[in-house]
């Protein structure tokens, strides 16, 4: 049977709610219970087993069956878009039963940066008193208690059954990561979105996105909800064209701001001055010009914290109270995150894109006064073009570069060892290559100098490395620190105190 959104509900009233055993809905046929609705999506890996799965739905006591095609089987409802479309479904029935005033809505999307500006606005949100959730890459919660996530961007139903228990918990606010994966896929449906920002797009995910093109057109998602008040965007970005045409053609009007560190926009950045400590700048918008001072070590940080900046302010406070505050601001764990060993500086990132690595490499040389080191390695079973990328950007832009194992997953790491070096011309350059990712820290921390900066890159905040399809606790922050202490110890016992 072929059903439509309108069937299943009408403006005020469900009309498949009117079962009183109904009890909600369902993407997991081992999980679901009696009275819920189970949506069978096709599987992206095995859509011959998507019958399969609904039946045993059906045997586990599900009400109905909603799929994308007809599974001829009782009970079975067919929506072609149910993909697109759950997450509404979803936000009402949770209203239904428990209704509450959600919290207000402020998503961020790019290759880089998302994790850490909706991290920077709920640590704004939170120093001006107000609960902010977060959802992204570093976890979910209302900070500062996160919990793990399992992807960057939630399914639909685990995102509204997420946003309405921050609500409960009295979260005013909900900043999160938008990537390219969970737009396209409908993720975000159901969430009045009011403020959207966008930070930048380089290489990544064309092993799904295929292109480029396509990549950003995906992200540009974002600025098309017909509940978008503010759009913030990096004009200096040269996707962000991308962006502002999604935005103006949206149909709410939503009112558009820019930001810049070299070219006239509505918040622009100017006289920056770095140090170990963080950078100063001053940030000229239509209210004045005002000093900022970031404890945030990087160029694209300084963009990070403008355009955190910029969403706080939408969402109605005054710009000076918060630019007050950025000198507490703590950003996300592994994003530029600073271990000091006395003159040495060790910097675990998440960098993990030929353009990433090199926005952390241009942004360290900056700072560092002897050497700087680049440690990483790449991901298995992902896109294999970035590989050489990877390396040639560290000979680049590192003195030293050492390479290592990342996450090979599935994949042989022999392999993609070999994918790293292709093609690439070693010579005038100083390279290592140690597989074992902790032997390859080890000796980091063993041979970096007084002024040297060591950049462990890939993982950031992760606690594991997947070996085989096996997540193995490995955690770099950690594993610096842990070597760091070893040296100290082995130091002091060579020279006894007298």
């Amino acid at each position: 049977m072929s059903i439509t959104f309108q069937d299943l509900y009408t403006v005020n009233e469900p009309a498949i709610w009117m079962t009183q055993s109904f009890s909600g809905f369902n993407l997991d046929s081992r999980k679901v219970t009696t009275g819920q609705i189970f949506i069978a999506l096709t599987s992206f890996s095995q859509p011959e087993k998507t019958a399969q799965f609904a039946q045993m739905a059906l045997d586990q006591g599900a009400l109905a069956v909603i799929s994308e095609t007809d599974l001829a089987l009782e009970n079975s409802f067919t929506v072609a878009n149910a993909r697109q479309l759950m997450g509404q479904w979803q936000k009402q029935y949770l209203q239904a039963v428990q209704p509450i005033s959600p919290a207000r809505m402020i998503a961020v999307t790019g290759t880089n940066g998302k994790t850490t500006i909706s991290r920077l606005i709920a640590e704004l949100l939170m120093l001006q008193g107000k609960k902010c959730a977060v959802m992204g890459t570093t976890g979910n919660g209302i900070l500062p208690n996160l919990e793990a996530s399992s992807h960057t961007t939630l399914d639909a139903l685990h995102m509204q059954n997420a946003l309405h228990d921050y609500a409960l918990q009295g979260a005013e606010f909900a900043s999160i990561e938008a990537s390219s994966h969970g737009l396209e896929q409908g993720r975000l449906n159901g969430c009045a979105i009011e403020i959207a920002a966008y930070s930048n797009l380089s290489r990544d995910h064309l092993d799904y996105h295929k292109t480029l093109e396509a990549y950003a057109e995906a992200k540009s998602g974002l600025f098309k909800f017909e509940s978008l008040k503010v759009a913030i965007i990096n004009i200096d970005d040269a996707h962000a064209h991308v962006m502002l045409d999604a935005a103006q053609h949206n149909p709410a009007q939503p009112q558009i701001l820019t930001y810049s560190t070299t070219q006239v926009a509505d918040y622009q950045v100017q006289d920056i001055l770095y140090s170990l400590s963080g950078a100063s700048f001053k940030l000229l918008t239509a209210k004045g010009c005002f000093e900022v001072h970031s404890p945030l070590l990087g160029h694209f940080n300084i963009e990070n914290i403008v355009a955190s900046l910029i969403a706080v302010e939408q969402a109605g406070f005054a710009l000076a109270d918060l630019i007050a505050v950025v000198p507490k601001l703590q950003g996300a764990p592994g994003r530029m995150q600073v271990l000091r060993d006395d003159e040495r500086l060790f910097i675990v990132d998440y960098a993990h894109t030929p353009d990433a690595l090199i926005q952390v490499l241009q942004t360290l040389k900056r700072h560092v006064t002897n050497d700087l080191w680049a440690v990483f390695g790449c991901g298995g079973d992902r896109d294999r073009g970035k590989r050489p990328l990877m390396t040639q950007a560290a000979l680049d832009y590192a003195n030293i570069a050492l390479i290592t194992s990342d996450n090979p997953r599935t994949e042989n790491p022999e392999q993609i060892f070999a994918d790293m070096k292709a093609g690439i011309d070693f010579d005038q350059h100083t390279m290592h290559e140690i597989h074992d990712r902790r032997e390859a820290i080890k000796f980091a921390v063993a041979n970096a100098k007084d002024g040297d900066i060591v950049v462990i890159a890939g993982k950031g905040h992760e606690n594991y490395q997947e070996i085989d399809g096996v997540r193995h606790w490995f955690d770099d922050v950690v594993e610096v620190q842990s070597a760091i202490n070893s040296q100290h110890y082995q130091t002091n016992a060579a020279y006894p105190a007298q």
